[in-house]
């Protein structure tokens, strides 16, 4: 009986100290995700280009070390992509797709409320911790480099409105309502092509900056995100827009048809919610289209999109 009694014993002993052990670990390092969020223009290979712009697309992605990436104007590429990178995905329609290093458990398409071709999304398992995330594009128009200026405020959001973008986005919240009331439980993170400025862009701080003419502008778009709850990744990283805008838009047109790269627009994010993720580091990275981009020590001869991506890297609680 003692024998026995100390063997229990023995193997009580040994499973508390692996249970703290596995604890301890496990807050010695936690699990980080790296989500990244861009619109390739055209599938990567627009007819404007010297080259196809595909190969570069993939190893701009290699090199951000990304684990999801949430991309916009797919077109055909998402198979070739996938292959380079030995990712999982779904490609929820021509336009979205998303490619996770993680597994994807759960794919989401809501056709009764909203086109696939706006908004869709997927759960992965990262070690044990589910994530929801959700790839998003919203009507470019009316275009967000045509803001009347000159207009107050009430007027700018009243131009901003006779779009779609307010109507869309309401839409997806009310769509994805049960997931955000979940997200201490599984996490959210919401990135994509939001074709509209923000309201942490647009303050007093700003308003002779940026080319906004003067304008202070609580956008629509960006409010009701941060009113469902969510957190600006990028803006939680550098609160002051005045040292670092992040800008993902620099292209405009003249009235000949010329392109310009005037402009310091931030129209891709990546928002999330939820107590059991944490933004720990958050950049942006554009350059002109089919002009030469340096990115982390390389050289491309050819940016290959007309938007900058957005990454950012969360730590998992």
């Amino acid at each position: 009986m003692r024998i026995v009694i100390s063997i229990l014993l023995a193997l009580s002993i040994t499973s508390c100290c692996q249970q703290t052990s596995n604890k301890t670990v496990q807050e010695e390092n936690p699990s980080e995700l790296k989500v990244m969020v861009w619109n390739i223009l055209h599938g990567g290979k627009n007819k404007d280009l010297p080259a196809d712009g595909r190969p570069d697309v993939i190893n701009i992605i290699k090199q951000t070390q990304a684990d999801v990436i949430l991309m916009i104007e797919t077109y055909g590429c998402a198979p070739m992509v996938a292959d380079s990178l030995v990712f999982n995905y779904e490609l929820l329609s021509s336009n979205l797709c998303v490619y996770s290093r993680y597994p994807i458990v759960k794919k989401y398409k809501f056709p009764d409320q909203i086109s696939a071709f706006n908004f869709g999304g997927v759960q992965i398992d990262v070690n044990g911790q589910r994530v929801n995330l959700f790839d998003t594009w919203l009507h470019y128009l009316p275009d967000t480099r045509k803001v009347p200026l000159d207009k107050p405020e009430a007027e700018i959001l009243a131009w901003e409105n006779e779009g779609t973008r307010d109507d869309e986005i309401k839409t997806i919240l009310a769509t994805i309502d049960q997931y955000i009331e979940k997200a201490d439980s599984i996490p959210v993170i919401m990135g994509g092509d939001f074709n509209s400025h923000s309201h942490l862009d647009w303050t007093e701080s700003t308003k002779n900056m940026y080319n906004h003419g003067g304008a202070v502008v609580n956008w629509t778009v960006s409010k009701a995100m941060v009113d469902a709850g969510f957190e600006d990744t990028f803006r939680k990283m550098y609160p002051d827009p005045t040292k670092n805008v992040g800008t993902t838009w620099l292209s405009v047109w003249d009235e000949e048809g010329n392109v310009h790269f005037n402009r310091n627009d931030r129209i891709d994010y990546l928002y999330s919610k939820g107590r059991g993720i944490e933004v720990k580091e958050s950049y942006s990275g554009v350059a002109p289209f089919s002009q030469e981009f340096q990115f982390k020590g390389k050289t491309y001869s050819n940016y290959p999109s007309d938007h900058g991506f957005v990454v950012t890297t969360f730590e998992l609680k």
